[in-house]
């Protein structure tokens, strides 16, 4: 795709040591789709350079870029923004549900407490919600929390260079993540929503959304139905057939919640022990923390549609059971 650059910038996690942003070359200036994180070390100025040279590469000058579309505001993608901003001027468009984590970066101790008390409710020994919560402020990881000076919907179109994108809103991973879609070309900017070798995270984060899993499952469908060509992943090589990949990570969730069903077939689990079962018991605390986000997810979807119950235990944790189908089809 002519004008389309991809930039592979550092990231400080093993096991995700690469994030893709994209540039979009147009005569006038350019635009660029995420911008990397802000590492909390002085070396390479947070970053900074490694996104400088990658510009360059590509004969863009940081003052060259006129807009900043951030797919979601995860730190890997959002973090680099307030400097971007700051140093180029650039305009920032992202979707408006990305006040909620913008909201949590300003105050992560209250987002902090919610979570502690999520997990303590779900069996989550005291312990361990410490430890697991231990490294949730990601604030060192964003140069500064900055607003959009364009919030976006959905629907709207992006004219760089040649092209068109189209802005397609697929909450799931996150609740404000976007993909660029050029119909001409059949190809998708899908930030985190469809990766080529990992299903993406879904996690469970009282009072950002109901229901995740559905979310991103509908995201899913949208994007299987525009059957992409070319994907352009916010992880990795850019790859083809975005369709079946959609198809692939829906069942891979399918599988999921079919084997969450199978655990609490016999009597009732908490939340902390069907993540034990469905996970294993030997996760680092990172592990650990993301599969009890995801089991949560998954068991809020299953309630959602009537095929669990939730039920409090004499200790006031949580506990969860099938549903009785005779007393659901009376409507009782």
């Amino acid at each position: 795709m002519p004008g389309v650059f991809r930039l592979v910038l550092p990231l400080p996690f093993p096991g995700l040591d690469r994030v893709n942003a994209y540039l979009l070359t147009e005569p006038d200036g350019a635009t660029l789709v995420d911008c990397g994180i802000f590492a909390p070390s002085e070396e390479d100025d947070h970053g900074w350079d490694a996104l400088v040279r990658s510009l360059e590469v590509c004969d863009v000058a940081v003052e060259d870029v006129s807009r900043l579309v951030i797919t979601h505001t995860h730190i890997d993608h959002y973090g680099m923004a307030a400097r971007m901003v700051e140093r180029s001027g650039c305009e920032l468009w992202m979707h408006k549900a990305a006040e909620f984590d913008l909201g949590f970066y300003r105050n992560p101790q209250d987002t902090i407490a919610r979570l502690r008390k999520t997990f303590a409710e779900h069996g989550v020994g005291p312990t361990e919600v410490q430890e697991l919560t231990a490294f949730e402020d990601w604030s060192p990881f964003i140069s500064g929390v900055v607003d959009a000076g364009t919030w976006l919907e959905g629907g709207e179109e992006i004219a760089a260079g040649s092209r068109t994108w189209q802005v397609i809103h697929t909450p799931g991973h996150s609740s404000s993540h976007i993909c660029l879609w050029a119909p001409e070309e059949r190809a998708l900017l899908s930030g985190d929503h469809l990766l080529a070798a990992i299903t993406p995270h879904i996690d469970f984060r009282r009072g950002e959304t109901d229901d995740p899993l559905g979310e991103f499952l509908a995201s899913l469908d949208k994007i299987e139905a525009l059957d992409p060509a070319l994907v352009l992943p916010g992880h990795g090589r850019p790859f083809d057939d975005g369709g079946g990949r959609a198809r692939v990570i829906a069942r891979h969730h399918d599988r999921r919640l079919g084997s969450i069903l199978q655990v609490i077939r016999h009597e009732p689990r908490s939340a902390d022990e069907i993540t034990d079962e469905i996970f294993g018991t030997t996760l680092l605390n990172f592990q650990r923390r993301l599969a009890l986000g995801e089991a949560l997810a998954h068991l809020v979807y299953l309630m959602e549609r009537g095929e669990i119950e939730r039920i409090e235990r004499e200790d006031g944790t949580f506990a969860f059971k099938k549903a009785d189908r005779r007393a659901r089809d009376r409507g009782d």
